[in-house]
């Protein structure tokens, strides 16, 4: 009986240390994984329209054991401004890069001496060679996402409805895309496009320039971020009456955008409907791509497909949508 008593215990000992010492070398483990550096380089980066995508970006930093940079941008001018940031970093050590390329034109991703490191395209369809990875949602969709619904907003009814476009960038690849989704989807309709202006054009004055242009229209579709804000800060100031956040609704306005205060606007009432990419999964596919192109050594990162939202009053509440609206890290 002792001698049995002893086995025991000595079995017991045995599987003691076991799960000691596997308890060890997993957080051995842990503490020796590779941190990567991995800098994020956006067009004007202090835009309230990038907090999804930081919060996703930093969900998967932690997951994945990532020191991450944010590259203080403000709007960027060009293609060689935005590649000599890149060049910098990656002489300064960065690893992995997450852009936003502010233009689409040939030859945007020609890069100096520096090695090119691991590299993820935001919202972009640049291509050169198959060599980069892309992540985005489908930008010619989320045209025709705001054009149907305008459609449906007014019956299908748009014979004689002035129609004013926010553009953007135009320069970019994705907002060409989006205009070339909502002008084809509108096509038919019989509405009369009277302008569309791009974030060059708007750019030197604030929303109270914008009323001569705002007089000839019933409808504007604004197709980024930046833009929607321009047009609800419009809307709100030089609008009549304009004594209240209820003013400005002679307009109908559609726009893209995912940041707080559009989504407030939305709420609201001033925005009419408001298509939303999803940018918390932009930024955590993004970062887990160029992680796994580093970690295993791969020649390049997967693309990957964001969805977006088409949201209104009707809608903005549920449960679903609210999850993108307002993302929650874990």
């Amino acid at each position: 009986m002792a001698k049995s008593r002893f086995y025991f215990g000595l079995l017991v000992l045995v599987f003691v240390g076991i799960i000691a010492w596997t308890s060890y070398e997993m957080n051995n483990n842990e503490k020796q994984e590779e941190s990567y550096r991995i800098s994020v380089i956006v067009n004007n980066s202090n835009s309230d329209r990038w907090i999804s995508l930081r919060l996703g970006l930093e969900q998967a930093a932690r997951d994945c054991n990532v020191n991450i940079n944010y590259v203080s941008t403000g709007i960027l001018a060009d293609v060689e401004e935005e590649t000599a940031i890149i060049n910098r970093e990656l002489e300064n050590g960065a690893e992995g890069i997450i852009v936003q390329m502010v233009s689409s034109e040939e030859g945007a991703l020609k890069f100096g001496g520096a090695a090119v490191p691991a590299l993820m395209l935001l919202e972009s369809d640049v291509k050169p060679e198959n060599l980069y990875a892309l992540s985005g949602p489908d930008n010619i969709e989320i045209g025709r996402a705001v054009a149907d619904a305008v459609k449906k907003d007014f019956g299908y009814e748009l014979e004689g409805k002035k129609i004013g476009i926010l553009t953007g960038n135009d320069k970019m690849l994705s907002i060409q895309q989006r205009l070339k989704g909502l002008t084809e989807s509108l096509a038919d309709t019989q509405a009369d496009i009277v302008w569309q202006l791009s974030c060059e054009q708007t750019k030197d004055g604030g929303a109270k320039e914008l009323t001569d242009q705002m007089e000839q229209v019933d409808i504007v579709a604004a197709l980024e971020n930046d833009e929607t804000e321009k047009m609800t800060d419009y809307m709100l100031n030089y609008t009549e009456p304009a004594q209240d956040e209820d003013s400005g609704q002679n307009i109908a306005l559609y726009g893209v955008g995912c940041s707080e205060k559009v989504v407030y606007y939305l709420d609201r009432g001033l925005i009419d409907t408001l298509v939303v990419p999803n940018e918390f999964n932009l930024g955590y596919q993004s970062m887990q791509e160029v992680v796994n192109q580093l970690k295993y050594h791969l020649d390049r990162a997967n693309d990957s497909k964001v969805d977006f939202l088409v949201v209104d009053q009707n809608n903005l509440y549920d449960k679903e949508n609210q999850k993108v609206l307002f993302p929650i890290v874990q």
